[in-house]
């Protein structure tokens, strides 16, 4: 039988019909989803170029930072050469994901010690993310990290 998450909160709709709250679980229905599929493009193109999990091997953040700026002052001056925006927007996400699940490639100083927010951290000062030893060094388990991290060698 399998186990399904409850906040112990409802909601209720003029149907009758109940859910589970769905605050602090995102709001996944406002994504722009254009802008998404226009991403996906900028991967596909990184995937051809560099091999499809490259980016996941592990990058300094400061590398993903330098790489935004410059798409995003490439944007603002007007160069039209590729999507500078989109670009900008695999770099960020870059960063977002090597802070949260290679915390040892933040190599930011003036990050060093800040919080983080991924989405798998529990809220507080103390909260550490699944598969995070206190000392933020990531626990090898077995699953999807070590499938995607295998994909990329």
């Amino acid at each position: 039988m399998s186990n399904i998450d409850d906040s112990g909160t409802r909601r209720e709709f003029e149907t009758g019909a109940v859910r589970d709250m769905s605050e602090g679980k995102g709001d996944m229905v406002s994504i722009p989803w254009e802008s998404i599929l226009r991403l996906s493009r900028q991967y596909e193109a990184g995937a051809k170029k560099y091999n499809r999990w490259n980016f996941r091997k592990g990058i300094p953040v400061s590398s993903f930072i330098d790489s935004a700026c410059r798409h995003l002052a490439k944007y603002q001056c007007g160069c039209d050469d590729e999507d500078h925006l989109a670009a900008a927007a695999f770099n960020v996400l870059g960063a977002m994901l090597m802070e949260n699940t290679r915390p040892q490639l933040n190599d930011l100083p003036m990050r060093a010690g800040k919080r983080t927010y991924g989405y798998f951290a529990t809220q507080g000062p103390d909260s550490i993310r699944p598969g995070m030893r206190n000392d933020a060094q990531p626990e090898r388990q077995e699953g999807t990290q070590d499938r995607l991290d295998a994909q990329a060698r």
